[in-house]
This record gives C-alpha cells, sequence and structure tokens, in this order.
C-alpha cells in the first residue's frame, strides 16, 4: 500500500477511537458509595464479563475498516517510456543486374548494390559523421528486380533489418528474375504501408498503456539505376495510389544517364554489356506527385549526402512519457469491516445479550 486517494477521510478515526475511550472513562465515575467493600470483593466475574468488551471492540475495527477502505488505499505503480511520433518508411531498393556496375566506396572498388546496402545500413544506424541515424522510426525493406520481395516488414528493430539487407543479393539478368519492376514495387511499398498503420491503430486501442509509437508521416524511399519494363502495375500509377494514401515518395536515381556498363555475366571471365540509364522523368514525376523529392547520385558520396538531406526533411519526435498504474487495495478493508460489523451483531444477539 503506497497512498491513499481520500487521505483526509482518515480523520474520521480520531472519533471512531475517541468515542469509545469516552465511555470507558464514564464508566469509571463512581456512582455509587459503598460503606464496606468486603462483600463485592468475593465477588468474581463470570467469562461473559470478562469478555464483554469483545462486540464493542469489533464494532470499532468495523469502522475502522470502513474508514481505511473509503479512504481507497492503493498500490501506485510508476513507469517511463519513450514516447515516439516517428515515420513509418518503406526502402524500396532495386536488385537488378544493372546495380552490380563497379562504384568506388571508401577506396575500394565494389557494386552499386554493395554499396547502396551499405549506405542504407549507416543511414539507418548512423555512421558517426553526416548519418545520424534513424531513432524510433519503423522501416521496412522491400527489393526488386523483375518482381518485388518484401525482406524485412515494418520493424523498430534495426539490427535484424541490416542483417537482413547486407544479406540481400542482386538478381541474375536472366528471366524469370531479370527485368526491372519499379511499379510493382512502389505499389506493394505503399500497400505495406497503409496495412501498417491501421495494425498500429489497433494495438493502442487494446492497450491501456500509452502507445510507445504513433506515426508522423509515412514515406518511401525508391531507389533504382534503371527503368520501368516488367511487372502488373505502372510506376505513376502506384504513384497515384501512394499519394491517394497520404504517402509520399522520395525517389533515387543511381548511376549514370546513358550508355553501356559491363557486369559479370553467369560463366567466369564472360561480361555481358548492360544498358544504363536512369529514368529521371519518371522518377521525378513519381516524386513531384507525391510530395517527395528526387535526387541523382552518381557516386557513394552523392548518395550519402542525400540519405543526410532525407533525415532532415524527415525528422522523428521522441518524448519520454511518464505514467502511474494505480491499483486499488480497498477491498480487503472492506471485507474486514463487513466481517467485524456481522460478528459484532451476532455476538451482542446471543452471548453478550442484555437482558431487560
Amino acid at each position: 500500500m503506497d497512498r491513499f486517494e481520500s487521505p483526509n477521510l482518515l480523520w474520521i478515526l480520531v472519533l471512531v477511537f475517541a468515542i469509545p475511550v469516552a465511555r470507558i472513562a464514564w464508566a469509571r465515575v463512581p456512582v455509587i458509595s459503598f460503606s464496606a467493600l468486603d462483600a463485592s470483593q468475593e465477588l468474581r466475574p463470570s467469562w461473559r464479563g470478562r469478555l464483554a468488551f469483545v462486540p464493542g471492540a469489533l464494532m470499532v475495527a468495523a469502522m475502522a475498516s470502513l474508514v481505511f477502505a473509503v479512504a481507497r488505499p492503493q498500490n501506485v505503480e510508476g513507469q517511463t517510456k519513450i514516447s515516439t511520433e516517428g515515420v513509418a518508411i518503406e526502402m524500396i531498393i532495386d536488385r537488378s543486374a544493372s546495380m552490380t556496375a563497379p562504384m568506388m566506396y571508401e577506396g575500394d572498388r565494389l557494386t552499386r548494390f554493395e554499396v547502396v546496402k551499405s549506405v542504407f545500413a549507416q543511414f539507418v544506424n548512423g555512421d558517426g559523421g553526416t548519418l545520424e541515424g534513424r531513432k524510433g522510426d519503423m522501416i521496412g525493406l522491400i527489393v526488386f528486380a523483375g518482381f518485388a520481395d518484401t525482406v524485412c516488414p515494418l520493424v523498430r528493430s534495426y539490427d535484424v533489418l541490416t542483417k537482413l539487407a547486407l544479406n540481400t543479393q542482386p538478381a541474375p539478368p536472366s528471366m524469370p528474375e531479370g527485368g526491372t519492376a519499379i511499379g510493382d514495387a512502389l505499389a506493394l511499398a505503399a500497400a505495406r504501408l497503409q496495412t501498417a498503420e491501421e495494425q498500429i491503430q489497433k494495438l493502442n486501442n487494446k492497450s491501456d498503456e500509452p502507445p510507445e509509437f504513433s506515426i508522423k508521416s509515412k514515406v518511401i524511399v525508391l531507389l533504382t539505376d534503371g527503368e520501368h519494363n516488367r511487372g502488373n502495375v505502372l510506376p505513376l500509377e502506384a504513384a497515384e495510389k501512394a499519394r491517394d494514401w497520404d504517402i509520399k515518395v522520395y525517389t533515387i536515381g543511381i548511376g549514370g544517364t546513358g550508355g553501356i556498363v559491363y557486369i559479370p555475366g553467369n560463366r567466369p571471365g564472360v561480361r555481358m554489356p548492360i544498358r544504363d540509364r536512369v529514368d529521371e522523368r519518371t522518377l521525378s514525376a513519381i516524386a513531384e506527385m507525391t510530395g517527395g523529392v528526387y535526387w541523382n547520385a552518381r557516386d557513394a558520396q552523392t548518395l550519402k549526402q542525400i540519405y543526410a538531406e532525407l533525415g532532415e526533411l524527415e525528422q522523428t519526435n521522441i518524448d519520454t512519457v511518464e505514467y502511474t498504474k494505480v491499483q486499488e487495495r480497498f477491498q480487503p478493508f472492506a471485507i474486514a469491516s463487513g466481517v467485524c460489523l456481522a460478528l459484532s451483531l451476532l455476538l451482542s444477539s446471543t452471548l453478550f445479550r442484555r437482558l431487560p
């Protein structure tokens, strides 16, 4: 028991105990004088006489317990939680064969796909420099080539997200995985975000505790080095759906805007020519339609700068929420009051009944 909801009511206990004490004191005042006490000293009280105080004591206990119950004793458990009004982000990464074209990253010659995965991990976790990392957001990952796949659903466990992202491999150029289904990937990401908002609302409605996360905005980051040539949904059709659902789409084109690059083929020592062209017109239209921004990243450093700018555009509010969980503890006192009252009345009307 940590506190009383109405502690002022405890002053009633003064009256509860003062009244019987006053009665006892008043009863000890002699009203009849005897000339001799020898005869009265030979009289011994019976057990009923010795226990005559019991009904009154039970009545006092009943009243005291009732006062405690009405004052509402409580157990208080104070807790502090972090309440996040954050961003739900679906990251879409192109993993088509053209993403295996070479790109320099911190002095190493890697593929575009390897660079994109590394910078994405830094965007999520921070790099100790320009990228501060995301804090408290829900982030998911979708990759696509000829069709779209969900690598990781929206989560707030970034270790799992980063591990899954780094383990993802580019698609081979051959069918059925070959191609670039930008529209399908964008439609899948938008649907994921729409469903996520409904699920979070259901969880908040079922919980008695303050929500740990609420969606401030819904964002898709689409990164590709090519142009749409596969799938069932056109990119602008998917962008319209995202706009209708109030989802902002940021688009990033990586690589060149024309020419041919050579990537490793299916057999060792064989290289395949790939058309290196970012469809900037479509990516710009998607971003403009949904209220986002289009960037072109020709190298790894520019890509990191883009992510830093994106972090400034989509910020998260994190507040410390203190709340108190109260458990009522009046029930034992109420039960004790009823039991004492019942015993007092029972004894007063049976064993300690006063005859007229």
